[in-house]
């Protein structure tokens, strides 16, 4: 420890006596290390974080499948598919619609949802206000009830005797049986909703409009389930081979399902393309580590000479590379925050808001986590290098002229080696991503299906 304390006062002097050198390698590993941290976070909420609900690993979306293609299901589709599946604990439709509501001022209209009865407990949403719809109100007759958003309620002036009460909805009188806590649902174009009510016309197998989300039972794999809605719809097909032929299920995991192929693959692409950008920075620091331990040549021979071994001129080098690391990390974090502000503004809302947990994005414990290991794998492994052939200086060449051929010979071949390794990287990181790119057939799906996606997410 008390090494250490020496290391460490001994690094601040000769940082402190070197500024110019000092500030310019802190700024170098600030960019490419905050670069890295904000990258990491954003990639983190959007394609790594748990959803927040209950158990979310068994949420699925359930679409109904023509050929490699994701579309809606039928209204016979749903009920059939609830009724003869093994695999969920609850399966639920919903779909989009506009309502004209009274409001104290005047009339408005509203964006919400018809949903069927259980979607909320579905989601383990929780309510501020009430409850979610009873199975019964799931009937024709029965259905003139409302569940509103904590942002709608607030709007209508925030009485808390509001549940209970009448309101009027398209003309009729609809009861108000639940608030929804705030947060999330308060993000989306959805303000309200209602039940989803099947008339006997549209219990078809040939007008596609719903969107379906399904929990899996305890224990039920999405392969599983897929298997089982495989059968299903086959047997469906069987029944109703006019309207059904052709026509499968896809089922998949609600986490990042709004999001499309290509836009994934954009967000690993941009984590990687940061990543060469931080390798390039270190790969400047380490030459400047060189240079640096070019006018240091007789500091370096005196202190061998008066008996410093070359493992404690080692650990003093690596443990001012460190500190560097360590600080452009915390200047780092700083650089990260800018350029998250800078992507939550610049991103449309009608991306972010799809995205939970967005708004409230910021440098967490595993950002932080993420950037000391980013800061320790920076010091350790482009500081130990240069520090390896500082501290083995030639005695005597070192006490007579510390600096004069430095760059000869092994230390030179070095410095080559490393400027190789920057345009590499630099080559790399302009060519990765053009090389990723699909061919127009595949882009065309890719936007298909993406704006089903995001259907989907401006419902839920």
């Amino acid at each position: 420890m008390s090494s250490l304390l020496r290391n460490l006062r001994y690094t601040v002097r000769v940082l402190w006596n070197n500024p110019g050198l000092t500030l310019t390698v802190l700024l170098t590993l600030a960019l490419g290390i905050g670069a890295n941290t904000a990258i990491f976070t954003v990639d983190y909420a959007t394609l790594l974080a748990p959803l927040p609900y209950p158990q979310p690993d068994q949420l699925v979306v359930v679409w109904s499948k023509i050929q490699t293609f994701h579309n809606s299901m039928s209204a016979g589709d749903f009920t059939d598919w609830k009724r003869e599946n093994t695999s969920f604990q609850d399966l639920n439709a919903f779909t989009g619609g506009a309502f004209n509501i009274a409001s104290k001022d005047q009339p408005e209209n509203i964006n919400g949802r018809q949903v069927t009865p259980g979607f909320y407990k579905m989601f383990g949403r929780p309510f501020f206000l009430g409850r979610d719809f009873l199975p019964e109100e799931g009937i024709d007759g029965k259905s003139h009830v409302v569940i509103l958003t904590h942002k709608l309620w607030s709007h209508l002036g925030a009485d808390r005797k509001l549940v209970g009460q009448s309101m009027r909805i398209n003309g009729e009188p609809y009861t108000v049986v639940g608030i929804l806590s705030p947060g999330l649902d308060d993000r989306g174009d959805s303000q309200l909703a209602v039940p989803l009510v099947f008339k006997p016309e549209q219990l078809n197998h040939d007008f596609h409009w719903l969107l379906s989300i399904g929990r899996l039972k305890p224990g039920v794999t999405v392969q599983q389930a897929q298997a089982n809605m495989d059968s299903v719809a086959l047997h469906i097909a069987q029944e109703n081979p006019k309207s059904n032929k052709g026509w499968g299920v896809f089922v998949e995991p609600l986490k990042n399902d709004f999001l499309p192929s290509e836009r994934k693959q954009t967000l690993w692409l941009l984590l990687g393309a940061v990543a060469f950008i931080l390798l390039i920075a270190c790969v400047n620091v380490a030459n400047m580590h060189l240079a640096r331990a070019a006018g240091r040549q007789r500091e370096m021979a005196v202190r061998a000479s008066l008996g410093a071994t070359r493992k404690r001129l080692v650990r003093q080098l690596l443990t001012e590379s460190l500190v560097l690391a360590l600080l452009g990390a915390a200047v780092g974090i700083g650089v990260a925050k800018l350029l998250l502000h800078l992507f939550k503004t610049s991103m449309p809302s009608e991306i972010t808001r799809l995205i939970p947990g967005w708004q409230s994005m910021g440098i967490n414990v595993r950002a932080l986590g993420f950037t000391f290991v980013i800061a320790l794998a920076t010091g350790i492994i482009f500081g130990l290098t240069p520090a390896l052939g500082a501290s083995r200086p030639d005695l005597t060449d070192g006490l007579k002229e510390a600096g004069k051929n430095f760059l000869l010979g092994s230390r030179q071949r070095l410095h080559s080696m490393l400027v190789v390794f920057e345009v590499a990287c630099v080559y790399r990181s302009r060519l990765g991503p053009a090389n990723q790119r699909g061919s127009g057939e595949k882009r065309h799906r890719w936007k298909q299906e993406g704006a089903n996606r995001v259907h989907v997410h401006q419902w839920i």
